[in-house]
């Protein structure tokens, strides 16, 4: 896995995913920090959810539908590049593809993901005593992702390990008003690295409908500038 994409996957993962003290589904926020969208309190029964760079170019398209319960059912989602990542719930498991190859997750009783199976890779994923992801890793790769929280079950910082070096860290500080639910600015270092990335959203009814993200480098300096939009439909 190439730092630079484990830098990208800092700035996805800390970039908005976390929505402190709101009724969310059990494992709503656990599927949006491995499925990149934003998480959405309430008995959702869908969410479909596009990224824009500036001038308008796709970024990253993700449809996602739940149960009743709030166990994910069905996810689709593309990327800038075309790949396209597309699963059903048969049971405990998610099944259909990813980038071109079948894939499989497996998911325990409480509906958590615990394991992706592709053709050339296996993900293990770990969940701490409060039921939120906190590891991600591969037994094929000395790459671990680890997660830590608050005690309000924000996640606060990502570290990504290569054996005992720590190659990314990403850390993030959500907005003082707690209505905010998606609003975050976070901090992604690697090395001679640094980048900030600051999230602000509109809402309604407290729930985000668009997020705009600005990036800036250690000078402060704007590099990049995105915004996102948020559909939401409910039982």
């Amino acid at each position: 896995m190439k730092h630079t994409l484990l830098l990208l996957m800092a700035m996805i993962m800390l970039s908005g995913c976390d929505n402190k003290s709101a009724d969310f589904a059990p494992q709503m926020k656990n599927y949006a920090y491995l499925y990149q969208f934003e998480a959405i309190p309430g008995k959702v029964k869908s969410t479909h959810q596009r990224l824009f760079s500036a001038d308008n170019t796709p970024i990253f398209d993700v449809d996602i539908a739940f149960d009743a319960q709030g166990c994910i059912s069905h996810v689709k989602s593309i990327d800038k590049a075309g790949q396209i990542t597309e699963v059903t719930r048969e049971g405990d498991q998610l099944t259909g593809s990813e980038n071109g190859q079948d894939v499989v997750v497996t998911l325990n009783k409480q509906c958590a993901l615990i394991k992706k199976v592709t053709p050339t890779m296996t993900v293990d994923i770990g969940y701490n005593d409060q039921g939120w992801v906190d590891q991600i890793s591969s037994p094929a790769s000395d790459v671990k992702f680890h997660l830590t929280y608050n005690n309000a079950g924000d996640m606060t910082l990502l570290s990504i390990k290569k054996g005992d070096e720590e190659v990314s860290r990403a850390s993030a500080k959500h907005d003082v008003d707690a209505k905010k639910i998606s609003d975050v600015v976070t901090t992604v270092e690697r090395k001679d690295q640094s980048k900030t990335v600051t999230t602000q959203c509109q809402y309604k009814n407290d729930v985000p409908f668009r997020c705009d993200t600005v990036t800036t480098d250690a000078a402060g300096q704007v590099t990049d500038k995105q915004y996102g939009t948020i559909e939401v439909t409910y039982y």
